[in-house]
């Protein structure tokens, strides 16, 4: 699982757009979100 951290280093090292950053983002938030109700 990658940390907030390694995430920022990605992005950066990438040189990705803020658009990239936000769906890497709400990729996370929703296997988040779908783990936690399956645990649940």
């Amino acid at each position: 699982m990658l940390t907030r951290d390694q995430l920022i280093r990605e992005y950066q090292r990438r040189g990705g757009s803020f658009a990239t950053l936000v769906g890497i983002y709400a990729v996370l938030l929703a296997v988040l979100g779908v783990t936690a109700s399956a645990i649940v």
